[in-house]
């Protein structure tokens, strides 16, 4: 990802997960959003396999954000 595609991101999602009406709606449909392309990426694998993945990427996320 280049740098304008980080900032355009980075203002998105700030949107997104502001505080407020529909927030945690809000943050699902990103989930979803992800999970969907995802599964259009990786048609070899299946569903649990997929979402085994999605869990661990998430966790791995949380380890090298702090």
């Amino acid at each position: 990802m280049n740098n304008l595609e980080q900032w355009l991101l980075r203002g998105i999602l700030a949107r997104q997960v502001r505080a407020g009406r529909d927030h945690d709606q809000r943050i699902q449909q990103l989930y979803i959003m992800i999970r969907e392309a995802a599964e259009q990426e990786f048609t070899e694998d299946n569903i649990p396999t997929l979402n085994d993945s999605l869990v661990e990427w998430f966790l791995k996320s949380l380890r090298s954000s702090s």
